[in-house]
């Protein structure tokens, strides 16, 4: 059905603080996921967060634990750390980390993490303090209940001997396979290899590798740095991100399809080079700037060398154009997917709101990492496809070109939130705009903090833009605005009419997208192949603060938008598009208001005892 925009039987207002309901936030600060993994064992999926048990700023860096069945529903256990600076060695924080993988059943479960006994430290004022971060252990015999700090930590205490870093945190330990076979190592040895992110002066953003055997975790052999790219290295200023000067929570993964294979690094880029865009927004006065940093990711190869093992560039991109950091993934032994995990911060309200509100930080909506490939790409709409250097192009034997990239989406099983939600609305009839009129397609009306919206949009030439204003009012006075603009190839959230409110950050966010078009060779010979211009497909996630918006299965924008109600009267949602009259062709757009019910996605472990 297709309801009004605004009606006389809107829902009471709801809480300017209402609380995600399916992004996970706690009474305090929050950032990095950490140690994601799974135990077959219990057949359990652990997730750890860095946070601050004490109050909504940074400070004792702790860790929080949840756990779940399905990765949809969560269990928090008594708001305890489970990890807390309490060794001479972690004094000062435990940072991020991961989970090692269990390769056979009966062991224990252990989580790697940093172990920081010298702040502050940044990567912008050297020297770095030699020996500020360590990299621990802890373990636990209890399925994950408990967690104690063996007597041999720290595993490492220093970054490797003679090398001057910027940064030296945040390991990451898993197989891998395809360093395995360049070492020429049988793989039934199940070697780990470990990451510690960083970056060396005067050289540039790294990620230093280690050798680690599964049955002696105490043990890491240093064999270089894996990644050699100089400083604030960016191969388009369009459609790449500038990788920095110092990385966080660098990962490893090997994707396949059917038909081929690529290594990824994802990382965070720490650096001094902000976007355009949020560089250029006037902030209130006194207000703080944003901290500088990327989520990005890169392809490549692996190389032996004479020092060691590369990792060379071949291209890359942003795994999320927003303010989403510090992912962290992990190999789900279950579907063989790689999920990832990630941090959606709140720098753009004074730390006074987000103690009014009793939160300040949310983890993202899981999300799988996959190999995309698009066959026979003849264009894409604007740039020349050798410009894009976030994805690959493969002649094939056929002389058309493949397309590779990283995909990202979130994974399948959060559709389950839709059932039981409040109402559904759908269009009945595709809808053509820009209507010669001009007038505005008010289409839906959400009553709820929490919903999702499905479009699929098609394009006639002479169309410049579509998108949608979400959350707003009758007069769109107040209203978040989401615009795929064709004619600059880009995704773009303006938040700036968001909330009346002026003391906070409301830039925009933006990335770079594109639509290909591709060709499909006829059965007639001598006949010209069909080319055909792919859809819009777009996903909006919109749970109370949070925003997250989705394309093509190769977009992602996760940031935070600070409405001031959530509820009918400002729960509009209107579908726009400018250039050539009916030149967009909005083929469906589905919303499911009230996710999950309006009920929690995350449950304390006392309420499930009562």
């Amino acid at each position: 059905m297709i309801s009004p925009v605004l009606t006389k039987e809107a829902s009471a207002s709801s809480s300017v603080y209402s609380r995600p309901l399916v992004h996970f936030t706690t009474s305090t600060w929050i950032n990095d996921p950490c140690a994601p993994g799974y135990d077959p064992q219990t057949e359990t999926y652990h997730l750890f967060y860095q946070c601050n048990p004490y109050g909504c700023e940074w400070g004792n860096m702790s860790w929080g634990h949840v756990t779940s069945k399905d990765l949809l529903s969560w269990t928090c256990g008594d708001n305890q750390p489970v990890l807390k600076p309490d060794q001479k060695y972690d004094k000062d924080g435990a940072f991020t980390g991961c989970f090692v993988p269990l390769n056979r059943p009966g062991k224990q479960l252990t989580v790697v993490y940093s172990s920081i006994q010298n702040l502050p430290f940044f990567w912008y004022a050297p020297p770095y303090p030699r020996g500020a971060s360590g990299i621990a252990l802890a373990t636990s015999e209890d399925g994950g209940r408990t967690w104690n700090k063996p007597v041999c930590n720290p595993i490492l205490s220093e970054e490797p001997d003679g090398v001057a870093v910027t940064g030296f945190r945040d390991p990451f330990l898993a197989p891998w396979p395809a360093l395995d076979k360049l070492l020429n190592r049988a793989q039934a040895q199940c070697q780990l290899y470990g990451l510690v992110s960083g970056g060396v002066v005067g050289s540039g953003p790294t990620a230093f590798l280690y050798d680690v055997h599964p049955d002696d975790l105490t043990t890491w052999k240093y064999l270089g740095p894996l990644v050699d790219v100089e400083p604030r290295f960016q191969p388009s200023k369009k459609w790449s991100g500038n990788y920095g000067a110092n990385w966080e929570c660098t990962n490893f993964l090997t994707l396949q399809d059917a038909s081929a294979s690529r290594h990824f690094l994802i990382m965070g880029a720490e650096g001094d080079v902000e976007r355009d865009h949020v560089k250029s927004y006037p902030l209130p006065d006194s207000f703080p700037a944003r901290t500088v940093r990327a989520q990005l990711w890169m392809s490549g190869d692996l190389v032996r060398k004479e020092d060691g093992v590369r990792f060379q560039y071949q291209y890359g991109g942003y795994l999320d154009y927003g303010s989403y950091y510090a992912a962290n993934s992990f190999l789900d032994p279950k579907s063989g997917r790689q999920i990832v995990h990630g941090w959606i911060p709140e720098e753009d309200i004074p730390l006074e709101r987000a103690r009014e509100k009793g939160w300040n930080g949310a983890l993202a909506i899981p999300r799988e990492v996959f190999l995309l490939t698009i066959p026979s790409v003849v264009k894409a709409l604007h740039s020349p496809l050798s410009e894009i250097c976030c994805v690959e192009f493969q002649s094939q034997s056929d002389s058309s070109i493949s397309l590779h990239t990283l995909g990202v989406r979130p994974i399948f099983e959060v559709e389950s939130w839709r059932k039981g939600c409040h109402q559904y609305q759908q269009m009945r009839t595709p809808l053509l705009l820009p209507q010669p009129s001009g007038k505005k397609r008010n289409l839906f009306s959400t009553t709820t903090p929490s919903w999702e919206l499905e479009a699929t949009v098609s394009f006639r030439p002479g169309c410049e833009a579509v998108g949608f204003h979400i959350r707003h009012n009758e007069d769109l006075s107040i209203r978040t605005t989401i615009t795929f603009s064709l004619t600059n190839e880009t995704i773009t959230v303006d938040r700036g009419a968001s909330t009346i409110s002026s003391d906070m950050n409301k830039c925009s966010e933006s990335g770079s997208f594109t639509l290909f078009t591709t060709s499909q060779s006829s059965d007639v010979d001598h006949e010209v192949p069909e080319e055909t211009q792919e859809k819009l497909h777009l996903r909006i996630f919109s749970d109370a603060d949070v925003l997250e918006v989705f394309a093509n299965d190769r977009f992602a924008l996760a940031t935070m938008v600070y409405s001031d109600q959530y509820d009918g009267f400002h729960g509009g949602i209107s579908a726009f598009a400018s250039g050539g009259d009916e030149s967009a062709r909005f083929e469906s757009i589905m919303v499911w208001d009230g996710l999950n019910g309006m009920k929690s996605v995350f449950t304390n472990e006392e309420d499930l005892n009562k």
